[in-house]
């Protein structure tokens, strides 16, 4: 007589233990995948930072001089906003970030939302997006006249506020306090304006664009807005203070994603834009050397705004 032997296979408990099991293998694994993809990303960006702090040495070494922080007399004397949306640094530094083809197509003699600079406006360039940023680029087939490509990267204008003195009319005159910055938005300067070192003192960091798509929040196509052209160091790195000066929010999917900004516009607008990013506790930011850190949002402010200083002689601990 022969036994018949019966299959085991897993029971009911058994499968329900493997797969919890399998479960938790996976928790404890996508935290670890997600951190290396974001310092992939941080990586590119100190890559991409690289880039713009060398654009920057190139056309000082072919101009002697640093590029404006914005360009250009007042364009429409009388208008509100003659010079709100003039080319900024950004347009001065497209030769030497390989893009003479899109330079050439500037016109320096009208606004950004002008048709000549449509191109200039819509075109966006991956080496000034970081790739932690999270935003749509693009122009909006509905409004395509006020829409500006984002951009992540700004240039440092000084250790505090910068001010507008008349916001009502968006044209009033801006003025530098405690020392400034070299990019100014009318002047001309060198690096010898960085008398507290170049391997000490900020010249490029990151900004965050909002959600708006036709908001000023692009790097470019703004001359003399902080919000895309600069950042100061008023405020700590990825502050959401919100303070008179700040950003304006023009949805609330900005304070979603965190970014400091009120809804109610003020006499200081424009004035203490801080550095933010996406990357998790801190913001990527290039010396004057060319040189990138990444400064932590915890930073001392003091040590932060003497780094943002370009004249104030202060000694900056380790």
């Amino acid at each position: 007589m022969y036994r018949s032997s019966a299959r085991s296979g897993f029971t009911l408990v058994e499968l329900l233990v493997v797969i919890a099991i399998i479960g938790v293998l996976i928790a404890l694994l996508l935290p670890a995948v997600q951190q290396a993809r974001e310092a992939a990303r941080r990586t590119q960006c100190v890559s991409n930072m690289k880039n713009v702090a060398l654009a920057m040495h190139n056309y000082h070494d072919t101009y002697q001089k640093l590029p404006y922080f914005g360009f250009g007399p007042k364009l429409f004397p009388g208008e509100p906003g003659d010079k709100l949306d003039t080319i900024s640094w950004y347009g001065r530094v497209l030769p030497f970030l390989e893009q003479q083809p899109l330079y050439d197509t500037l016109n320096w003699n009208v606004r950004v939302n002008a048709g000549n600079n449509v191109a200039y406006r819509t075109t966006s360039l991956s080496v000034m997006s970081c790739p932690s940023e999270t935003m749509t680029i693009g122009e909006s087939n509905s409004t395509p006249t006020w829409c500006h490509q984002r951009a992540s990267y700004a240039v440092c204008v000084g250790s505090t506020n910068y001010r507008q003195d008349n916001a009502n009319n968006w044209d009033g005159t801006w003025t530098y306090q405690n020392g400034g910055s070299a990019f100014t938005v009318d002047g001309i300067h060198g690096l010898e304006t960085v008398t507290d070192g170049t391997s000490s003192t900020l010249m490029v960091s990151e900004v965050p664009t909002n959600q708006n798509e036709t908001g000023y929040q692009g790097t470019y196509g703004v001359t003399i807005f902080t919000s895309g052209a600069g950042f100061t160091g008023y405020l700590n790195p990825n502050t959401t203070a919100v303070v008179d000066g700040g950003r304006y929010c023009w949805q609330p999917e900005d304070y979603k994603r965190k970014i400091q900004c009120k809804y109610v516009l003020d006499y200081w607008w424009g004035a203490t834009f801080p550095a933010m990013s996406m990357h998790p506790g801190g913001v990527n930011a290039a010396h004057f050397d060319g040189s990138v850190t990444f400064v932590p949002s915890t930073i001392d402010i003091w040590t932060w705004r003497a780094m943002c200083s370009t004249q104030g002689s202060e000694v900056i601990s380790e």
